[in-house]
């Protein structure tokens, strides 16, 4: 969560919120209300203080929804664009209301929340321990990939489709050993900070 925040909600309402997206997939909607759940995402992102974030969702997401309205006789528009497209901007939802869980809810705020629903502390601690897994390892693939531009190896698709083995090597192996060596420091991270005592928490 950002200092500069306009507006905070309750990790609860958070979390029925992603939870909303993710039913969403599940019924087909007029297109209007998806781009009104894309702006709804924004707005939070805004007042989150996350501009770029509000910026690049309305953009990507009016591109794909742009692509409904392609001439249907073109080559290709029925049995490739419009169906990629589709399914890209439903599923992109719950994705894009998590990274807003994510970015904006403190682990002990989170924790606090989980503990005032009654969930089995297990799962509490679980959750708590994700929160800070993908931002850390997100951390750590940014500098695996400044490493790559260092050395002259460029991620991008180019080099993916063209030089799997080498991708692989580069980014897959230390990514995986960074991935293994981070859940290992925040499982001794939480036993020091007493995250699995049975006792109340206070959130952070």
């Amino acid at each position: 969560m950002k200092k500069d925040a306009l507006l905070i909600l309750d990790p609860r309402t958070k979390i029925f919120l992603v939870l909303a997206m993710g039913a969403s997939i599940t019924i087909l909607v007029p297109i209007y209300l998806e781009i009104l759940s894309a702006a709804l995402l924004a707005f939070l992102f805004l007042m989150n203080g996350q501009v770029k974030s509000a910026i690049k969702l309305m953009a990507v997401f009016l591109f794909l929804a742009a692509l409904t309205y392609l001439p249907q006789n073109l080559p290709g528009v029925t049995t490739v664009v419009l169906p990629v497209g589709f399914m890209v901007r439903r599923f992109m939802m719950p994705i894009v209301a998590g990274n807003y869980l994510i970015a904006s809810t403190p682990v002990g705020l989170l924790m606090n929340a989980l503990e005032k629903l009654k969930l089995p502390y297990s799962i509490v601690i679980t959750v708590a321990v994700m929160f800070r897994f993908f931002p850390t390892l997100k951390e750590e693939y940014g500098n695996i990939k400044n490493a790559m531009k260092m050395r002259g190896i460029g991620l991008n698709a180019v080099n993916v489709i063209t030089k799997p083995f080498l991708t692989l090597e580069y980014v897959m192996v230390p990514l995986l050993s960074s991935a293994s060596r981070i859940g290992d420091e925040l499982a001794a991270a939480g036993h020091t900070k007493g995250v699995d005592a049975p006792s109340k928490k206070n959130p952070l």
